[in-house]
């Protein structure tokens, strides 16, 4: 789910190129349920932090972001707060 509006993606824009695109293949990917509530509230796991992966985080909750690899797995649960395989 988008965490903020139109006005902070286009400033962002701005900033990073293309990253309204990225934010958007984050936003519609689906992503499966959690193996243990089955919540369909998960994020994609991803290593790196840096402005650009700040600023996805901060837009959507499908982005998971994490200091440093490796991953602890591939998709977070933002229901349960872990991570799943």
């Amino acid at each position: 789910m988008l965490k903020r509006d139109k006005e902070f993606l286009d400033y962002m824009e701005t900033q990073y190129k293309g990253i309204i695109e990225h934010i958007m293949s984050f936003e519609n990917a689906i992503l499966p349920p959690c193996p243990h509530c089955q919540s369909d509230n998960t994020a994609d796991v991803q290593v790196g932090v840096i402005g650009r992966t700040i600023a996805i985080a901060g837009a959507t909750t499908k982005f998971r972001l994490i200091p440093n690899g490796p991953k602890p797995g591939r998709y977070y649960c933002n229901d349960l707060g872990n991570t799943l395989v």
